[in-house]
């Protein structure tokens, strides 16, 4: 019987499509390129930076946008300090809108199951931004509070000892098949892929929308 969700946040809940787009918009002012090359830029200055940053020792996230932002700076003629940048960055995360479907969390609520939330992210912007959204959840889990990252089954293990639930009690949802997805299964308990962008992924228990969980609950 299942008795708890637990949700990734960015790219599952919140809408992060187009994370660097605000941050493109305000370097655009400061050095008079297309926002369209400073998003593309930046998202693969980004891909450059993190790649496979989950499966090393734990360095929380600002370290890493801290060397994206050192690179950029002599490559785009910025003048502020990275952690200027990061700060501005930040302000955008925390104000990235959820999306349509995540009403269907109350709908969870109303089920009686308990919400979780497991974020590869840092709470300098995680904790403010869902002080922002009116979707409920019940727990908070961050890399940047427990010192691991999403696929490391020890932080599965960890958000089911606070919630009190076995891996068969759960389901978690999640955007990102290598993170997510493979961490979830490795750590034994029902994963859903939510196909919130284009994935070339055939994986049997994948959805378009929260309101197809209905059918796992």
């Amino acid at each position: 019987m299942i008795k708890g969700v637990i949700f990734d946040l960015y790219g599952t809940l919140i809408n992060a499509n187009h994370l660097f787009l605000p941050i493109a918009e305000i370097i655009s002012k400061e050095v008079n390129i297309l926002v369209e090359k400073l998003e593309i830029k930046i998202r693969e200055t980004y891909n450059k930076i993190f790649k496979d940053y989950h499966l090393k020792p734990f360095k929380a996230e600002r370290e890493y946008y801290k060397k994206m932002f050192n690179e950029l700076k002599p490559i785009l003629g910025l003048k502020n300090s990275a952690e200027w940048y990061i700060e501005e960055m930040y302000k955008t995360f925390i104000n990235l809108k959820p999306y349509d479907d995540v009403d269907y969390l109350n709908e969870i609520k109303k089920k009686g199951l308990l919400i979780g939330i497991l974020s590869n992210a840092d709470d300098d912007f995680v904790i403010p931004a869902l002080e922002k959204k009116t979707f409920p959840y019940d727990y908070l889990f961050t890399s940047y509070s427990t010192k691991l990252y999403k696929p490391d089954p020890k932080i599965f293990e960890y958000a089911l000892n606070k919630m009190q639930l076995n891996k068969e009690e759960v389901i978690f949802v999640g955007d990102n098949y290598n993170v997510d997805i493979i961490g979830g299964i490795n750590f034994g308990i029902k994963s859903i892929l939510i196909k919130r962008w284009n994935q070339n992924i055939e994986y049997p228990d994948s959805i378009y929308s929260l309101r197809e969980l209905d059918k796992y609950l």
